[in-house]
């Protein structure tokens, strides 16, 4: 899928221009954000790497957001008013070698090799980090030399060679007769297959055991003797006029997204005065999103919102400028919530509840444990792509045609996946050709959610019923996701 008027990546908005100097090359422009030099930059068809970046007529190195610089040595049709985008941050470079130079740390490792003469030859190899010892005996039998035997620096040395294995020698001891030759291709074999069997003694202790008897783990005896209502959450991904949402019964939660609190400010309220209501944050937030959070979520949590749905980590950050002590923190499933790793590390994080990813099957939902609230999807259309460029107003080069009409990419199945259009970016999300639609009764759960794309009244509250008593809806419309797929 092809963006309409470029190619190629587009970059970070980073500026507009306010004035050209095509005699110079020189851009002055105002930064929305920092820039430095040996960023790469593009304005229209015109691009450069920064090697001249000027306040006034001081030369500088980075620039911050809000100043109006010079960046010198770019030559194209630039307009005033024309954006600028940044392609590649040099400051960001600099960081990821620093970490990935940092990655690719080898283990350490110990060896002692036995040579004694008509025995043998035996190697014992020690992993450092967790002691783990392993005892590798090869058949060939340690010689008496004619003349000069091996010495033992040159079989510290063939030991050594750890090649591109994840470990590396720190001490080698050669406890060895005098005067003996050994095959320089035995030791490079005996070394070879002792690291081998080293690494998979230590991967054994990494594996999970994936036949998970839930009857006679006690934290997943969920309802096991009786069947208490879970808790139930409703996402509004739409706002109709015509429903009257308050109307609904079996509700707990609501999750609104954050762009629908911008033009839906009556019934959103009264939603709120309603139900626990929550802040959903997007995923991807870019440009518009990011100014308009910055705007408008301050106000929104002056009122009765009972929390926040976090969707990114950078939403963790995000939020330390507000006040946000007494609101719950909810993590949503985009942020790939799939083992007990990442639910302590979120429990850590100040997290109450967490929404798990449909990609899970049923057992490692019933895998996951801990003490944070766990909410599983139990029902909707299940987002499958956000696209930066909108699809549909190229038909007819827009404008707003997304708001009058229905619209769905078809594949050479038939299957026919629903667009919709979050009107903040102009962004594409595409949904799913099927309903999920699941029964939570088998599953480690305290929450169920049930996602609202298009259904009416009357079918939002038999979806409500029809899940909070563990039941699923049936049909050609309908699919069980991946709950019965092993992951």
């Amino acid at each position: 899928m092809m963006y309409t008027t470029r190619p190629n990546h587009m970059g970070i908005l980073v500026g507009e221009v306010i004035g050209y100097n095509s005699n110079k090359g020189y851009a002055t422009m105002k930064l929305y954000k920092e820039l430095n030099l040996g960023d790469s930059i593009a304005i229209r068809d015109a691009s450069c790497k920064i090697s001249e970046l000027m306040n006034g007529n001081n030369n500088i190195k980075s620039a911050n957001i809000g100043q109006v610089i010079t960046v010198g040595r770019i030559k194209g049709k630039i307009l005033k008013g024309d954006k600028v985008y940044r392609t590649v941050s040099e400051k960001l470079n600099k960081e990821i070698i620093e970490i990935s130079s940092k990655e690719n740390v080898k283990r350490p490792i110990n060896a002692k090799i036995y040579l004694k003469e008509n025995e043998p030859i035996k190697l014992e190899i020690e992993d450092i980090w967790s002691g783990t010892k392993f005892l590798k005996t090869e058949e060939t039998i340690v010689k008496k030399a004619e003349n000069n035997g091996i010495s033992k620096e040159r079989i510290k040395m063939q030991l050594s060679k750890t090649g591109n294995t994840t470990f590396e020698m720190k001490e080698i001891q050669v406890i060895a007769d005098d005067n003996i030759i050994v095959p320089i291709s035995t030791i490079n074999s005996i070394r070879r297959n002792a690291i081998e069997e080293l690494q998979d003694e230590i991967l054994k202790s990494f594996k999970r055991d994936k036949k998970i008897n839930i009857n006679n783990n006690p934290k997943n005896n969920f309802n096991r003797n009786k069947n208490p209502e879970v808790g139930v959450s409703i996402l509004l991904n739409n706002i109709k006029a015509n429903i009257d949402y308050c109307k609904l019964s079996g509700i707990d939660n609501v999750y609104i997204p954050f762009r629908l609190f911008l033009k839906n400010k009556e019934t959103i309220n009264k939603i709120i005065a309603r139900f626990n209501a929550y802040v959903l944050l997007p995923a991807i937030t870019k440009s518009n999103y990011e100014s308009l959070i910055e705007k408008n979520l301050k106000e929104i949590l002056k009122s009765n919102i009972k929390g926040i749905v976090i969707s990114n980590l950078s939403h963790l950050e995000l939020l330390k400028r507000y006040e946000i002590e007494n609101l719950d923190l909810i993590a949503n499933y985009a942020l790939n919530i799939s083992n007990n790793y990442t639910v302590q590390e979120l429990e850590k994080l100040g997290v109450s509840k967490i929404i798990l990813t449909p990609e899970l099957d049923k057992e490692s939902i019933q895998s996951l444990d801990g003490n944070i609230k766990k909410e599983v999807i139990v029902y909707g259309r299940t987002l499958l792509m956000t696209t930066e460029y909108c699809t549909i107003g190229t038909i007819n080069n827009c404008p707003s045609i997304c708001e009058n009409g229905i619209y769905k990419l078809k594949d050479r199945m038939g299957f026919e996946f629903p667009i919709y259009t979050d009107r903040v970016n102009c962004n594409n999300l595409i949904y799913n050709s099927k309903i999920t639609s699941i029964s939570w009764k088998d599953l480690n759960v305290d929450c169920i959610r049930i996602d609202i794309l298009d259904e009416n009244e009357e079918e939002i509250q038999k979806i409500i019923n029809t899940h909070k008593n563990g039941d699923r809806l049936e049909g050609e419309n309908y699919t069980n996701g991946n709950l019965n797929r092993a992951i």
